[in-house]
């Protein structure tokens, strides 16, 4: 097993789907509700793989009050970390 040392303000990427996409369209709706003045929602841009990229903080912010055990997860369940080194444990 691997273990990979991640600050909260490191960068990941995850595949977003659809669900995904209206929660952080919502979260942008209300915000506008404050302040009218901020663009409309434009969704994040993807590599070439399908991956969007967030710093590990906002991603838990944005998509942490909608996941629960059971429910519909807003992306793929594979989360790919960014981190300076990966330790290598034994087992």
């Amino acid at each position: 097993m691997k273990t990979a040392t991640v600050n909260i303000n490191n960068y990941v990427k995850v595949k977003l789907n659809e669900f995904g996409l209206s929660v952080m369209k919502s979260n942008r709706e209300e915000l506008q509700r404050i302040a009218p003045s901020l663009p409309d929602f434009t969704p994040p841009a993807t590599d070439s793989e399908g991956y969007s990229k967030f710093q590990l903080w906002s991603l838990m912010q944005a998509f942490g009050p909608v996941i629960h055990l059971g429910g519909e997860l807003p992306f793929d369940s594979e989360i790919q970390f960014t981190c300076e080194s990966v330790i290598e444990e034994e087992e």
